[in-house]
């Protein structure tokens, strides 16, 4: 008489168990083709060539009095993270009404990363459109010239024009950065930033020091400096 029941019993939690597994196989089944739905953000992403527009537009509107020119090489790590390296080529050729001159130029480079605000969602293929927040530490050695400037004695009311030739500086600065950055076309890229510059260190009272520094402009404590960057990704 116990045999009927257990039987029954066991054909139950047979079932049971046949059903629980099916839902199982189910369940992975639809997580694995979700997951594979999901591109997997990797942390190479290529690197991207870019110019800047707004210094070569500058040095013709300035007439030679101030030119530079610059590029840089910007990397993709994770759509997250972007090292930058810019290098570039500047100069100035200013003459006062007084006929005191300046003259310099000189090659600059500065190293830095921007960390990329648009947060990527892990379900959807990720944007290559940027809102970048960055810090860059640049540098520049260079000669200069400084001509014709004259200098007065108030005591015995004379005067002295002197020329300082061949002076050499060195000069850093770093520089706080943001910027948007967006994908055009395939692989091409438009952006702009915005940028604080602050130098490092002071000249010292009394000394000759440039007037115009390659890759930081015009010598004061800072500046603000405004650029507009076409590239190409690879």
């Amino acid at each position: 008489m116990l045999i009927l029941p257990m039987q029954i019993i066991y054909k139950y939690i047979k079932h049971i168990s046949s059903l629980f597994l099916c839902l199982a196989v189910f369940s992975v089944q639809a997580q694995e083709k979700k997951d594979a739905k999901m591109p997997e953000i990797k942390w190479w992403n290529g690197f991207t060539i870019q110019t800047d527009v707004v210094s070569l537009v500058s040095s013709a509107m300035n007439k030679g009095e101030t030119y530079s020119m610059e590029s840089g090489l910007q990397v993709d790590l994770k759509h997250k993270y972007y090292p930058i390296v810019e290098i570039g080529f500047a100069g100035a050729n200013k003459l006062t009404t007084n006929n005191a001159g300046f003259k310099t130029n000189g090659l600059f480079g500065r190293i830095g990363v921007d960390f990329n605000l648009i947060k990527q969602k892990k379900d959807i293929i990720p944007t290559n459109n940027l809102f970048l927040l960055g810090l860059r530490f640049g540098m520049s050695s260079f000669k200069y010239d400084i001509t014709n400037v004259t200098i007065t004695d108030d005591y015995w009311h004379g005067s002295e024009t002197l020329s300082y030739n061949n002076q050499i500086a060195t000069k850093t600065w770093y520089e706080l950065v943001a910027g948007v950055q967006v994908e055009v076309l395939k692989n091409i890229f438009m952006g702009w930033t915005m940028r604080k510059r602050n130098i490092i260190g002071k000249d010292p009272i009394g000394e000759v020091f440039p007037w115009y520094i390659p890759g930081f402009g015009i010598n004061t404590s800072s500046n603000w400096g405004f650029n507009y960057t076409l590239g190409y990704k690879f």
